[in-house]
């Protein structure tokens, strides 16, 4: 599968008193990665015109593993590469890294689920979706 990279930076919001990048912060950047590449991968369809378009699809996070490696300051150059490791019917696996330079500050494992925007239940991944994450 492709790699996706994402660049920002840690602001002075991203961090505690002591300037140290909040845990949470973490949670935020990966977030931000998966919503770029998506726009990135299916250029045609945004989130809002899948979740009201024909498709009626929201993607949710079903899970996190999150390890924290190394701190991440203020002001620090992030880079986020993803990748979707495992692709389902109704759910994929996204591993997100999370670095500073050639450093790992955390690793991601996010399990993603897709549920209907009407009925809020399971269903299944769009094939342009698919066919996006996959070539």
């Amino acid at each position: 599968m492709k790699e996706f990279i994402f660049n920002t930076r840690a602001y002075f919001s991203d961090t505690d008193a002591g300037g140290i990048v909040y845990h949470a912060s973490y949670i935020d950047w990966a977030e931000h990665a998966r919503t770029e590449m998506l726009r990135e991968m299916v250029p045609e369809k945004n989130q809002t015109e899948l979740a009201e378009g024909e498709d009626g699809i929201l993607i949710l996070v079903r899970s996190i593993r999150i390890e924290y490696q190394k701190p991440g300051f203020l002001d620090d150059v992030i880079t986020v590469h993803t990748t979707i490791e495992e692709m389902r019917r109704l759910s994929c696996t996204a591993h997100q890294v999370v670095m500073r330079d050639d450093d790992i500050l955390a690793d991601l494992k996010v399990g993603l689920a897709f549920v209907n925007a009407s009925t809020k239940k399971p269903a299944l991944i769009p094939d342009f979706i698919k066919k996006a994450f996959e070539d």
